[in-house]
């Protein structure tokens, strides 16, 4: 067995890993059952954890961080592991006497939390767009015609930019991201959320929207908005990091949204996922949202001052998905502890250091 830096009381059934020991191995499960978005946060240059099952065919991803077991997403496993999955960190977590926490987990995995007698409390929904049916035309997709054209009158194009092979690319990217940053200091975050374009690029898709970079009529023209794109696996894409300038136009960073659908259709994947939007519900918030207790409150209302949610959704929701998967955080306690909280507010804010 391989556990994480000499943890001996460890039990034989469970075999944990840094994932720098073991990076090949989680790409290829990733790549083959990985299917939501974010999982691919297993392969940044954050202190991963990956608890294999048996036949090293899945995994649960999670930072362990003071009294706190975080477990990011659903475990990366294909259907009908939920139970299995679950009942292997939450017997890691009993081992190490912290709280496992689970973050953004699907409606199976909430299913086998409620049967291990965890609390599992509604907390975002994902949303899915069919790529082969994807397409601009129709009422349904009217606004976003309506929001493109106007930056496209405006004299905006959109492309697929390529910084790892053209040094100008990397350049622009760079400059617009660090131009986006500075308006928010929210928005330079170290944590595993950060938005940071140089990070898995040999995996990730850029792109761009090009036009004047000023109100001037002088100015050059330049990037003003971008969306980096990151793999669900080999079948599907997540639009996920969307940058775009004060300065840009209505219509900038949903052009860099259609200019990826229209891409990844027509090189035949399948889904693309919109990302979590949290605390938000086609239907609107379920009866038991928010039931994290008052110390389980003052971190929510801290992550939705800090990422400003609302906004965040309202942009998001525009591209009306195909499907819409609700999500859950899991606690293996009943009682979320302030010392339990600050080490879930230092995973979300802070790099953790190896």
């Amino acid at each position: 067995m391989v556990t994480r830096r000499a943890q001996p009381y460890l039990s034989d059934d469970l075999v944990v890993q840094r994932v720098d020991d073991c990076r090949e191995e989680v790409a290829i499960v990733l790549a083959t059952v990985g299917h939501e978005a974010g999982q691919y946060h297993a392969l940044s240059p954050d202190p991963w954890n990956v608890l294999w099952n048996d036949d090293r065919s899945a995994f649960v991803l999670f930072i362990e961080e003071g009294r706190c077991i975080f477990v990011w997403r659903s475990p990366v496993a294909a259907p009908g592991l939920e139970l299995d999955m679950l009942s292997r960190i939450q017997d890691y977590a009993r081992q190490r006497r912290k709280t496992m926490i689970g973050v953004l987990v699907n409606d199976a995995y909430c299913q086998a939390a409620r049967r291990l007698g965890m609390r599992p409390v509604w907390a975002a929904h994902e949303t899915f767009h069919s790529l082969p049916d994807w397409t601009m035309q129709g009422g349904r997709r009217e606004k976003l015609r309506l929001a493109r054209n106007h930056a496209r009158k405006r004299g905006f194009e959109w492309r697929e930019a390529d910084p790892m092979n053209d040094p100008t690319d990397r350049a622009a990217l760079e400059a617009t991201e660090v131009r986006w940053k500075s308006a928010r200091r929210q928005r330079a975050t170290d944590s595993f959320q950060r938005t940071s374009f140089t990070e898995l690029a040999e995996i990730r898709r850029y792109f761009v929207c090009e036009g004047p970079t000023d109100t001037s009529p002088a100015a050059g023209r330049g990037i003003v908005a971008f969306v980096g794109c990151t793999p669900v696996s080999s079948e599907g894409w997540y639009l996920q990091d969307p940058v775009r300038l004060d300065t840009a136009p209505r219509g900038a960073l949903e052009g860099c949204f259609i200019a990826a659908m229209d891409a990844f259709r027509d090189d035949g994947y399948k889904f693309a996922s919109n990302g979590p939007l949290p605390f938000w519900s086609p239907e609107g918030a379920p009866p038991n949202a928010h039931r994290l207790g008052p110390v389980g409150m003052r971190v929510v209302n801290f992550f939705d001052r800090q990422y400003r949610f609302r906004g965040i959704n309202q942009f998001r929701s525009k591209l009306d998905p195909d499907r819409v998967e609700p999500l859950y955080i899991v606690v293996s306690r009943r009682v979320l502890t302030p010392g339990t909280a600050r080490s879930i507010v230092r995973v979300l804010t802070k790099r953790i250091p190896d």
